[in-house]
Parts: C-alpha cells; sequence; structure tokens
C-alpha cells in the first residue's frame, strides 16, 4: 500500500513538471507586450526554482 503511494506521488510530480513547461510557454505567448516588471518576474522565479 505503501509503496503504491510513492509510486503516484512521484508520478503526480512528473506530471506537474511536465505541464509547467506547456503552461510556461502559453503564458509567454499570451503576453504580447511584456513589461519589465514581467520579466522581472519571471526570471527571478526561474532562477529561485534552479536553485
Amino acid at each position: 500500500m505503501e509503496f503504491t503511494q510513492h509510486i503516484i506521488f512521484a508520478f503526480l510530480l512528473t506530471l506537474l513538471a511536465g505541464l509547467s513547461t506547456g503552461i510556461g510557454s502559453l503564458i509567454a505567448y499570451f503576453i504580447k507586450k511584456p513589461k519589465t516588471i514581467y520579466l522581472s518576474f519571471s526570471l527571478g522565479f526561474s532562477a529561485g526554482v534552479m536553485i
């Protein structure tokens, strides 16, 4: 039972990581003229995630 829960949790984390690429590309697609604040926030967020 416990082993199955770990597999499901790992699958959900992998799914979230894979979908985040698509979500990020949709955000970049719909913001036609990005302001400096959007770029600053997104670069800061991505740097924090990488760290």
